[in-house]
């Protein structure tokens, strides 16, 4: 069973809010990975993850966030 928005808003809420910043989930049907989430900062908006599915938006956050970059 897949999260559903208001439990993808509480996550993103839970992950990134804090006293400037405010995580957000919201679904944009036009694109090829419709479900974004990130975080809401004076207005700006920052995502941090895109997927097919909530979980793979959130997948793919946890991956950009911890990725190590590579030594050259």
């Amino acid at each position: 069973m897949g999260l559903t928005v208001q439990q993808a808003e509480k996550e993103a809420r839970w992950r990134w809010g804090g006293l400037f910043a405010r995580g957000f989930a919201r679904y944009t049907g036009q694109s090829r990975q419709p479900f974004e989430v990130g975080t809401r900062t004076f207005g700006a908006i920052r995502i941090r993850g895109k997927g097919s599915s909530w979980e793979g938006a959130f997948s793919n956050a946890d991956l950009l966030t911890n990725a190590v970059p590579s030594a050259k």
